[in-house]
Parts: C-alpha cells; sequence; structure tokens
C-alpha cells in the first residue's frame, strides 16, 4: 500500500507536469502566433510598399504621358506657327515683287517637278506688277499638317487695276531641310496669275 503523502506528491508532480507541458504549449502557441504575426505584417509592408512602388510608377508614367503630349502639341503649335509665317512671306515676297526671295521660298520639290526658273518667277512678278495686284491676308481658317506636309487655307483679299475682291485660297507647303517652302504649282506660272494668291 502506497503512503498518503506519497500519493499526494505523485499526484502534485502529475499535476506540476501537466500545468508544465499547458504553459510550454501556450508558449510556443503564444511564439507561433507572434511569428504569423510579424510574418503577416511583413507581407502587409511588403504589399504596402509594392503598391507604394506601384503607385510611383503609375504617377511617373502618367507624367511621362502628359509631357509627350504636351510636348506633341507644342510642337505641332510651333510648326503652325513656322507654317503661317511661310504664308504671309509667300504674299509678302509677292506684294514687294522680291523676285530672289520668292524664288527662294518655292520648294525644291516644286522647282524639280515644273522646271520653275529664277526668270519665271521674274515673268510672274513683273505680270502681277503690270495688273497691279496686291494681296492682303484677311485670315488662314486652317493648317493641317501632316508629316512635311502643310495644307492651309483661308481667305485674302486681292487688290488690282480693276478693283478689290475677296477670295478663299488654298496652298501646299512642304518642310525642306527644316524650313517650310512654298508648293508652287504649273497653273501659277505667268500664264495664268489669277490664282491667288501666288
Amino acid at each position: 500500500m502506497v503512503a498518503p503523502k506519497s500519493k499526494a506528491k505523485a499526484q502534485k508532480t502529475k499535476i506540476d507536469k501537466a500545468n508544465k507541458n499547458v504553459l510550454e504549449e501556450q508558449k510556443t502557441q503564444i511564439y507561433n502566433d507572434s511569428k504569423i504575426k510579424a510574418s503577416a505584417t511583413k507581407k502587409e509592408e511588403s504589399f504596402l510598399k509594392d503598391k507604394k512602388k506601384m503607385t510611383i510608377v503609375g504617377a511617373v508614367a502618367l507624367l511621362l504621358v502628359i509631357a509627350g503630349i504636351a510636348g506633341f502639341m507644342l510642337t505641332q503649335e510651333n510648326e503652325t506657327d513656322k507654317v503661317e509665317e511661310a504664308v504671309k512671306l509667300n504674299i509678302e515676297y509677292y506684294n514687294t515683287r522680291n523676285i530672289d526671295a520668292y524664288y527662294d521660298l518655292v520648294s525644291q520639290n516644286s522647282k524639280a517637278q515644273y522646271n520653275i526658273k529664277l526668270e519665271d518667277i521674274a515673268n510672274l512678278l513683273n505680270k502681277v506688277q503690270y495688273d497691279g495686284r496686291t494681296i492682303t491676308l484677311v485670315n488662314i481658317s486652317q493648317i493641317t499638317i501632316q508629316g512635311d506636309i502643310a495644307q492651309v487655307a483661308g481667305v485674302v483679299s486681292i487688290k488690282d487695276n480693276q478693283g478689290t475682291q475677296t477670295a478663299q485660297f488654298a496652298q501646299t507647303y512642304r518642310k525642306e531641310n527644316g524650313v517650310w517652302k512654298y508648293e508652287q504649282k504649273m497653273t501659277e506660272s505667268t500664264e495664268t496669275s489669277s490664282t491667288a494668291p501666288q
């Protein structure tokens, strides 16, 4: 027969052991929970960092797109201004009978295609002078640029020995070596100077 003291001691040892096991399990559980929590926090931080990176990359991409569009529009606007300036120079050289400057403003493409020489321009502007013709630009209603070709439409006032009239015009300009040049047509030679502006 086991003595009651010894039995109580054995039971206490058993309870202590059970309590120790429970404590160990709780510690393990707490450790695992903290590990899981730390891992989740890490993943969350990683996700937030990735999200932040994605937001920054998205913002930079959007800025680049906006800058590209703005740059293109600025370039187009700049080219439109240059075409408009070429139209005004064309009219100015026509009105002042500046043969050399007018000839320089004619595109190489036109010169080659229609075999336009300096004397052809001299004949044209001499006839214009004889007719007393001057042109005033009323407005440019449209400039359409596609690559190196610009189409220009607008209204001019034409004054000559017969009086003054208003007419619509449509012209083509070609960009050659970075400069917009007038596409002179053969029909605008000395034989027919009725289209305006020349």
